[in-house]
């Protein structure tokens, strides 16, 4: 007897998993979602009028399967204007999207969209390109002192780092210093995520954020 499946959360991997379920001849599968709609954090809402992307995440897979399988999904639709191929990059990774495989229009329901990436935190009346880079224009929006004191609890930060490195918080504070992590990454992360930085593990850290550190960026 094939066993009935129960999945939390109508998100991606929610869906992907009960579709692939589907698809592998289990019948009886269940998608629970606490919110009255599909889609996560990147479902789009509708406020007043205006389509927001509640998460802002953007997809990219460096894996040739995932792409694919997304694609069969949610065909790519080409910019509009656009022709020739197309160069995809996110964290480093690139990716070359021929112009057959890019044949939907924005205009259709259902396809994925190719938009270039600006993440940005409105911080003190300022924007801050995330993650922070440093330099002249950081200096002026954050102002000379401020700076100071962040350049010192880095260089503090990496002359004593914290040894192991179990959470987030060490791994923020490691790679940019306790007051640049109070400043910009501790409130930031909570409200993404809703947990709080102490409380995820630094493991997510290097396989979210990769190689990240105020050197690097």
């Amino acid at each position: 007897m094939t066993p009935s499946t129960l999945i939390i959360g109508a998100g991606p991997a929610g869906l992907t998993a009960g579709l692939e379920l589907l698809r592998a001849g289990y019948p009886q599968v269940t998608i629970l979602e606490a919110t009255d709609a599909i889609g996560g954090i990147s479902k789009t809402v509708n406020y007043k009028g205006n389509r927001i992307d509640i998460g802002g995440h953007r997809f990219f897979s460096k894996s040739d399967w995932v792409m694919d399988w997304w694609r069969d999904v949610l065909p790519v639709a080409r910019p509009d204007g656009g022709s020739g191929d197309t160069h995809l990059a996110y964290h480093g990774k690139q990716r070359l999207l021929g112009s057959h495989e890019a044949t939907a229009r924005e205009a259709d329901d259902n396809v994925l969209l190719i938009r270039s990436r600006q993440s940005r935190i409105f911080f003190g009346g300022q924007f801050f390109d995330y993650p922070l880079k440093p330099g002249m224009d950081l200096v002026r929006k954050m102002g000379p002192v401020r700076c100071l004191q962040f350049a010192g609890s880095y260089m503090a930060a990496a002359a004593r780092p914290i040894t192991p490195e179990r959470t987030l918080e060490d791994f923020f504070i490691n790679r940019f210093g306790r007051q640049l992590y109070r400043q910009f990454f501790r409130d930031y992360t909570e409200k993404v995520w809703g947990v709080p930085c102490r409380d995820i593990s630094a493991d997510w850290g290097a396989q979210r954020i990769k190689s990240l550190s105020i050197g690097s960026a």
